[in-house]
């Protein structure tokens, strides 16, 4: 039978692409991972990896055994949390990822009424990115996100995960409160074709601007390139140019702009919570979860412009 360990450093190797990598998550030795995976193929029959330089790729039956794996990992992790009882009480650590600076203030809401509930667990919050958030979740560096999504509301979930869907708000234009169309109830993307931009180029909204931009015809004139959502605000605020945000994205006191509809843009912005699957039947991360649905499921007030 094969041996569960073994088949978790196979897993991180997968993830991480190199000996090196996986035992620094694992922490374990290169040699003792070398040794594991060598004794994993032993016992398949079959070489798992492709070993070229220090990168590893994974064979075909690797990458079927790597699924394998993952869903006996959700198995196990089903089994411990059918073990655990409320009367355990919410104590232990909890790891959640948070994109600070671009998600709605229904995130600090949520968390801040679980630290509340939960006063014996200890809750640290991690800076994470709407692209990266899930792979920290899967990987075990984190137990929960509060990311963003963008389009599709329930894209095909990556393996060993479980989400769900918060709430959701709509694209808008960020025009400084002195521009010439803040007064104006919607615009076209053809009408920015002047404008200069702020954009997040690395992330996946920063992308989507610079496409929508394409689209309509224009090459944008970027004048600043930033890593998240609420510094492009901040700069709209303070004349620096125009960018596209999700309607509750919070701007700072002192950021005096207007968000407008842009007329065909119907895209959403998506607020997700995602832990790894089998552990959301634990009681605690079940409470949690519970917790930040219920308060995200209350009244958003509007962020003051």
């Amino acid at each position: 039978m094969l041996d569960v360990r073994k088949l978790i450093t196979l897993r991180a190797i997968a993830a991480e692409g190199s000996i090196a990598a996986a035992g620094r998550v694992l922490q374990y030795t290169r040699s003792a991972v070398s040794q594991q995976l060598t004794a994993l193929e032993s016992d398949t029959g079959t070489a798992l990896v492709d070993r070229t330089g220090n990168h590893i790729t994974l064979t075909p039956a690797g990458h079927n055994l790597v699924e394998h794996a993952e869903r006996i990992l959700v198995e196990l992790r089903s089994a411990e949390a059918s073990l655990a009882t409320e009367s355990e009480g919410f104590t232990g650590l909890l790891r959640v990822g948070v994109p600070f600076h671009e998600g709605p203030r229904i995130m600090s809401r949520a968390l801040t009424e679980v630290r509340h509930r939960f006063s014996e667990m200890e809750i640290r919050l991690a800076a994470t990115t709407d692209e990266a958030g899930a792979d920290a979740v899967r990987r075990d560096q984190l137990d929960m996100v509060i990311v963003s999504r963008y389009g599709a509301a329930h894209p095909r979930t990556a393996p060993g995960l479980r989400e769900w869907v918060l709430g959701h708000d709509p694209l808008r234009l960020c025009v400084p409160a002195d521009h010439p169309l803040a007064n104006r109830r919607s615009c076209t993307m053809a009408q920015l074709h002047d404008e200069s931009w702020v954009v997040c180029p690395n992330s996946t909204l920063g992308q989507l601007t610079l496409s929508l931009c394409i689209t309509a015809g224009f090459e944008p004139r970027v004048t600043a390139t930033v890593n998240d959502i609420g510094t492009a605000i901040g700069l709209v605020g303070v004349g620096w140019g125009v960018t596209i945000a999700p309607e509750l994205t919070p701007a700072g006191a002192e950021a005096k702009l207007v968000r407008l509809p842009i007329d065909g843009l119907d895209t959403l912005r998506h607020n997700v919570v995602i832990v790894r699957d089998g552990e959301h039947l634990s009681p605690r991360i079940a409470a949690v979860i519970a917790a930040v649905r219920g308060v995200s499921a209350l009244p958003t007030e509007p962020d003051p412009q």
